[in-house]
């Protein structure tokens, strides 16, 4: 008999075969080596063996039982390839014990599909297939599976699979395909809120995509159409989430006659409590232009619209005159000349009249250009839109170095200087009229001064009762009463200032008479009191004031 084992395949064996490599080997004495071989291809061959044990049910020692069908396997294969199974075969429960193991809940031809990995780390993944093997790998804990599935379903994303793929998502905490399923929504979303699924989104789910800037959408009304559908769909257990869900509803964007028709008009929003700050604060916004800030009168980011920077006019180190407007786009990082200053003929035809010492202000994504040195009682505004000036109503006194405010849906022009005297007078401007009417006049006549409108009041900061002084007064006054009133002081005499309302706070910035820092100061108007902020470096422009842009 022959001492040497007998082959059981055809193939040679070669002593480096592939995957196979020599790590060390070390030369003794006498001649002799020492070899330490590590062979890449036996994990190969080990599963290969191991599946051929299975379809042969030779050496299993546990029968698992699904559907009625039996799978006979190994307990060790199962307890490597599985954290559930390890926990059930290697915890002393019954289970790693009996010879039968019944599985629940799943059927037999995903539980096929996942032994065949188990044995062989292949599996077959199908659209029609993919859920029951995403819940069953969660479940037994097949993590590379779920890694596979999560794959698959992020490359499947469509118009009909993108709802039902988020739920899946948020189901089995698989957070980049949820991102990835929530950008796709974000991104289609005005064709999304068409398909029924939509209507089976989670509360949680729409809330983030609501609040989403980069919401793709052609206008603002489309989101709340939308929201209204999903809550109707089932309105006695969404109901009492509309306020919330409303509140990531951008209102104040929405067109003034739509907001008036279709959302104060709507039985379910006049009914909600909750939601009537909502519509007080778009109600605010739509009288009084850009006045109202909060996250809801934020632009969308939309390939049309973006809120950019106007830098209008100014002179250069030479006094010479600059009659362009340049607009600045932070979140496309550019920039472009949008239409010239206006210009007009002096009196003797002669001459060009310049735009210096004049007033801007934004109201309702407009720009208001008054007064001037030369341009005393004109007045202009600019439509981004068209790209274009549009001349309206003059004011009735000639000014400049004064200031604009917009309050309670009108434009206001304060004070200034005429040539001869520092004047107190303060005009409104009715849009819907063209109609400039006198209103209260100033406590105190001054130029040069700071000026914000907050809440009810419109705030006179500082300026110069002559050419020579400056003044620390705050004129505080509320439209439609008949006097202005006295607020504390700011710290410091000034003039050649501006001011910025934000949140609870004006601040004002630029130049101050007695230090020769330059600085920045907040008055706190609930409180009545300044704070005084140190800034290291400062440019002052004429001008800047925020926009929406139509881009095309």
């Amino acid at each position: 008999m022959s001492d040497s084992l007998e082959r059981t395949t055809d193939c040679p064996v070669s002593p480096l075969a592939s995957g196979s490599s020599l790590t060390d080997e070390k030369e003794k004495p006498g001649g002799a080596s020492e070899l330490c071989w590590q062979d890449g291809g036996l994990p190969v061959e080990l599963q290969r063996g191991m599946e051929t044990l299975r379809v042969n049910r030779e050496l299993t020692d546990v029968t698992l039982c699904v559907q009625g069908q039996d799978f006979l396997c190994h307990r060790a294969i199962l307890a490597a390839a599985s954290q559930y199974f390890r926990a059930m075969f290697c915890s002393g429960l019954k289970e790693s014990h009996e010879e039968r193991v019944e599985i629940k809940g799943l059927d037999s031809g995903t539980m096929r599909s996942l032994l065949e990995y188990t044995y062989t780390s292949r599996a077959l993944l199908t659209h029609s297939n993919v859920q029951r093997i995403l819940e069953a790998a969660s479940q037994f804990q097949f993590l590379r599976v779920v890694d596979a599935c999560a794959s698959f379903l992020s490359n499947s994303i469509h118009l009909e699979t993108c709802v039902g793929i988020l739920n899946l998502a948020d189901s089995h905490v698989l957070p980049t395909l949820r991102t990835r399923a929530q950008d796709f929504i974000t991104s289609q979303f005005s064709q999304v809120v068409q398909q029924q699924d939509f209507l089976e989104l989670p509360a949680e789910s729409l809330e983030a995509i609501l609040q989403r800037d980069d919401l793709s959408v052609k206008c603002e009304e489309c989101v709340f159409e939308a929201l209204m559908r999903w809550v109707r769909a089932q309105q006695d257990e969404r109901y009492p989430l509309l306020a919330s869900l409303l509140s990531h509803v951008r209102l104040p964007l929405l067109e003034p006659a739509y907001f008036v028709e279709k959302v104060e008009s709507d039985e379910l929003i006049r009914r909600c409590a909750e939601a009537f700050y909502l519509l007080q604060e778009a109600r605010m916004y739509h009288l009084s232009g850009r006045e109202v800030v909060s996250e809801r009168t934020k632009p969308r980011v939309q390939h049309f619209l973006s809120e950019v920077f106007l830098i209008i006019g100014g002179c250069t180190k030479d006094e010479r005159f600059i009659p362009t407007v340049t607009c600045l786009d932070p979140l496309r990082r550019s920039r472009l000349e949008v239409a010239r200053l206006p210009m007009t003929e002096m009196e003797d035809e002669t001459q060009i009249r310049k735009w210096v010492e004049f007033s801007c202000i934004t109201f309702h994504n407009e720009v208001y250009i008054s007064g001037g040195k030369e341009t005393q009682h004109d007045v202009w505004k600019y439509n981004g839109a068209l790209d274009k000036w549009i001349q309206i109503e003059s004011m009735s006194n000639g000014r400049w170095r004064h200031k604009m405010a917009v309050h309670g849906g009108k434009v206001y022009s304060l004070g200034g200087f005429d040539g001869i005297q520092r004047l107190a007078s303060v005009e409104a401007y009715d849009p819907f009229h063209n109609r400039w009417t006198q209103v209260t006049p100033l406590a105190v006549g001054v130029s040069s001064f700071a000026a914000a409108s907050f809440d009810r009041w419109i705030y006179v900061i500082g300026g110069g009762p002559n050419g020579k002084l400056a003044t620390d007064k705050v004129q505080c006054w509320e439209p439609g009463t008949d006097s202005w009133e006295l607020r504390a002081p700011i710290p410091i005499e000034t003039k050649c200032t501006n001011a910025v309302t934000f949140k609870n706070c004006i601040y004002v910035v630029g130049k101050f008479e007695v230090s020769k820092n330059k600085q920045l100061d907040k008055l706190s108007v609930s409180l009545l009191c300044w704070w005084h902020l140190k800034i290291r470096t400062f440019k002052i422009f004429i001008v800047v004031f925020l926009l929406q842009f139509y881009f095309i």
